[in-house]
């Protein structure tokens, strides 16, 4: 590969992202009419870009000439992408070859992959993790989407914060891969580095840093205060933990916004944040398959984003859920990249669409989303003090130090953890010994060399509702049933 071009951050096609603009914005104000178009536009687009890559060609095969009717069209799953990699993409130069080349470490975070692209890897919540290239067309979309829904989809949002000098924006995450926000942000904070008053970004320009996750909370508390951000951008969870320090007075941070994602947002979480900051909550739904997939408006109801992507309610045989009924898993299809098309990607997020119309006045579809919660853990070191312990935290250590991805941790009492395992994960006590040592060794970190970690026999806890796993969770909880 071209190391110069990889080294360079992926270009922002003036007009491209113009136009982006100019339809998202129009679609916001009639997404029954503008957006549809759109939709249906975008949707014929991606069909025929998916012909040009092997393994949608065979897919495809199923659908009639001239159709543009999804469902028959077969599903796909994360294993099978992987699996098929190089028969994925539409560019035959994306290889998996070439990709897991340029992810090795994170020296090319932010930068272009084949001068072109953006790729990410998703932090492999429901199992191995995925590898996702972004094109021109699709980043555009997502930015638009960020700049004009993230802050109050349709007539009557909110106003947009001042982008212009000043402005310092801090994102608190995982950072420790090419996950999906932090290669955001590092190409943001690219782009703003090197952009002039002439560019399309040149008037937004906001100083950006970012921080682990994995940083004690107080240490990260103290970092943040140093850097006085103007917007934060976090985790439900996290921005919680702050929050709380916050009000104990042992944190004086002044956000103009919080910016939230990744996981659920309680409305307890919701509630702490506003006593705390006393600044608009920005709450958005997404994806490494597709990053923005609804936008939080000032009624605090979930718009999806339907005119940039497509999500198809099923139950555990793949089949349509009804308005108003929870689905089991949803069929996902982006209308913004045909480098790697998705098309009926299963995703196993819980879904409602509500059908209730929204009195923020925006026409896109209402949903909730089930199953994505966490708990955040308050443990206590040897002398009995709490100590908070951020969900992704525990599991991005788990995950990037203990390479174990299908584990469950339970908090059954302040100074003792239980560690369950999949009965597909393999080698359990394998996957608990590299688990458990990680996991330790985080914890020692934040003042938690006490407490104990123990390797749970039985399956793991399933939501009530859902039938979904948690992976960090209290016991008991009335919400759970052990499976």
């Amino acid at each position: 590969m071209n190391s110069a071009a990889n080294r360079s951050t992926p270009l922002v096609d003036s007009w491209l992202w113009a136009s982006t603009f100019g339809e998202t914005l129009a679609a916001g104000f009639d997404p029954q009419g503008v957006g549809r178009v759109h939709r249906e536009a975008r949707l014929a687009s991606l069909l025929q870009a998916a012909s040009r890559s092997p393994l949608y060609r065979q897919r495809l095969q199923s659908l009639p000439s001239g159709s543009a009717d999804l469902r028959a069209i077969e599903p796909v799953s994360k294993t099978e992408l992987m699996a098929r990699f190089d028969d994925w993409a539409t560019d035959r130069a994306v290889t998996r070859r070439a990709v897991e080349q340029f992810l090795k470490g994170t020296e090319h975070l932010g930068e272009a992959f084949l001068g072109r692209y953006l790729v990410w890897t998703s932090s492999g919540t429901t199992g191995a993790p995925g590898v996702f290239v972004q094109d021109a067309p699709s980043l555009a979309a997502y930015e638009a989407l960020d700049a004009l829904r993230l802050r109050g989809p349709g007539p009557g949002s909110m106003p947009l914060p001042a982008w212009g000098a000043g402005q310092r924006f801090a994102f608190v995450a995982a950072t420790g891969g090419h996950f999906a926000g932090v290669a955001t942000i590092e190409r943001l904070r690219r782009l703003t580095a090197n952009a002039t008053s002439l560019s399309p970004i040149g008037w937004l320009s906001p100083e950006v840093q970012t921080f682990s996750v994995l940083t004690p909370l107080r240490e990260l508390a103290r970092a943040l205060q140093a850097y006085a951000p103007t917007v934060l951008i976090t985790y439900p969870s996290c921005a919680a933990a702050l929050a709380q320090l916050q009000l104990d007075t042992t944190l004086r941070l002044q956000p103009h916004e919080v910016w939230l994602g990744g996981e659920q947002l309680s409305d307890g979480q919701r509630a702490l944040m506003h006593a705390a900051f006393a600044c608009p909550l920005r709450n958005n739904y997404g994806a490494s398959e597709f990053f923005s997939i609804a936008c939080e408006c000032r009624c605090g109801h979930l718009h999806l984003n339907d005119d940039w992507v497509i999500i198809e309610p099923v139950d555990r045989q793949l089949r349509p859920v009804p308005v108003g009924v929870a689905s089991h898993a949803v069929l996902l299809t982006n209308l913004a990249t045909p480098v790697q098309p998705l098309l009926r990607y299963r995703l196993d997020d819980a879904i409602r669409f509500t059908g209730q119309r929204c009195a923020c006045g925006c026409s896109f579809p209402v949903i909730e989303v089930q199953g994505r919660s966490a708990h955040t853990l308050v443990l206590h070191d040897a002398r009995d003090r709490a100590v908070t312990i951020t969900p992704l935290a525990v599991e991005t250590a788990i995950e990037q130090d203990g390479g174990v991805t299908q584990f469950q941790l339970l908090c059954t009492t302040p100074d003792c953890l239980e560690l369950r395992f999949e009965s597909e994960a393999g080698d359990a006590a394998a996957a608990y010994e590299r688990a458990r040592k990680a996991l330790a060794a985080y914890l020692a970190t934040q003042g938690l060399g006490n407490v104990r970690i123990v390797h749970g026999r039985r399956a793991p806890l399933r939501e009530r509702a859902s039938g979904k796993l948690c992976r960090v969770q209290l016991v008991p909880s009335q919400n759970h049933v052990d499976s």
